[in-house]
Order: structure tokens, then sequence, then C-alpha cells
């Protein structure tokens, strides 16, 4: 899973290159990004699918401001194993998606810290 997950040339172009405000959105995207696999863990033990399917959901948004085409895909594919409702291959796509999270959010931090 090595490579480059994110990019913030959207994110520089649509703010008028505010780092300030890129920044901000940063801080704020990772902020929501840790609570949202959280909520996802806690849905996957409840067995409710269709709160992860709208949590998956709601994270696709974050992956396109930064181009992150890895880790949307496996928003994308939890969200479609949710739909599906099969235990198993949920857990293996929680998995993934939080295998690729962790690496998604060290790279958010080092492109925080860059603009600092």
């Amino acid at each position: 899973m090595a490579g480059k997950y994110i990019d913030l040339h959207f994110l520089m172009s649509s703010t008028k290159n505010d780092v300030e405000q890129v920044k901000e959105f940063i801080q704020d995207v990772l902020e929501l990004n840790g609570d949202s696999i959280s909520s996802l863990d806690s849905a996957f033990e409840n067995k409710n699918f269709s709160e992860m399917k709208s949590i998956a959901h709601m994270l696709k948004s974050s992956a396109d401001i930064f181009d992150s085409a890895l880790y949307k895909e496996k928003l994308v594919n939890l969200e479609a194993k949710c739909k599906a409702g099969e235990e198993q291959s949920v857990a293996e796509a929680l998995d993934e998606l939080k295998k690729v999270a962790v690496v998604w959010e060290t790279q958010l931090r080092e492109e925080l810290e860059k603009l600092s």
C-alpha cells in the first residue's frame, strides 16, 4: 500500500492557495475521519450495516477533495458490502478500509506539517 494517497492541488485551488484555510480543513477532516472510523466500528458491532453504508458514503466527499482514489475505492467497496449485508464480507471490507485510512491520515498529517 505504498504510494501517495492524497493530492492537495484541488483543495489549494479551490481555496485560492489560502494555506490557513487548507490547514483548518485538513484538521477538520482528520477529526471527522477518526470519529467516523470509530462510528463504523460501533455500527459493525451492532450489525447496523445501513449506518455503516451511510458513514462510508459521507466519507467519500473527503476522499474526492484530496483526490484519494484508493481511499474512495475502499469506501465504495464497504458501501457495496453493507448493502449486500453479508457480515464476513463487511468485516473484510471494513478491515481493508481501516488499513488504508491509517496511511491516508498519516499522509494528511504530513501535509499539514509541511504547511505549518
